[in-house]
């Protein structure tokens, strides 16, 4: 598991402190325990209850177990479950494009060709010295005295 998702788990922990308890009675045990058993130790979040959620500064990956939550066990009726659906799908979809522009081949070979023109305007060549190990020189002359 790594080191962010270990962190998220911890401030996921933090956040379910301060909600009510009937919120937190909705989330299976296994899952609670698992979020308590694998959370940071060390990491103490900076979190305050008087501030919203997105105000607190958690992580993305925080805020996205967040939201699983709010989907799989929170969430009142079908209705509400099917809204957000179709959000986090049209987020999602946003997220791809980004992605899809940041990542695509025109944009790559663009950046390529751009750090080619860099690299052309400015060759550096340079000469670099060989020299033996000194296991290799005293292997060398070992060998050197014997062959005479």
């Amino acid at each position: 598991m790594t080191y962010e998702t270990r962190q998220a788990y911890t401030e996921l922990c933090a956040v379910l402190q301060y909600m009510p308890n009937e919120y937190v009675k909705k989330i299976p045990k296994k899952i609670i325990k698992l979020f308590q058993s694998e959370r940071l130790e060390n990491y103490e979040p900076n979190i305050n209850k008087l501030n919203p959620l997105d105000k607190n500064y958690l992580s993305r990956t925080t805020m996205v177990l967040i939201a699983m939550l709010n989907y799989q066990y929170w969430c009142p009726n079908r209705k509400i479950k099917k809204d957000l659906y179709k959000i986090y799908l049209s987020n999602n979809d946003e997220y791809q494009k980004e992605i899809e522009e940041k990542y695509s081949w025109d944009n790559l070979l663009k950046n390529k060709k751009n750090i080619n023109q860099i690299d052309n305007k400015e060759p550096k060549a340079e000469i670099i010295e060989y020299k033996e190990s000194i296991f290799k020189e005293i292997i060398n002359k070992i060998k050197s005295i014997f062959y005479r």
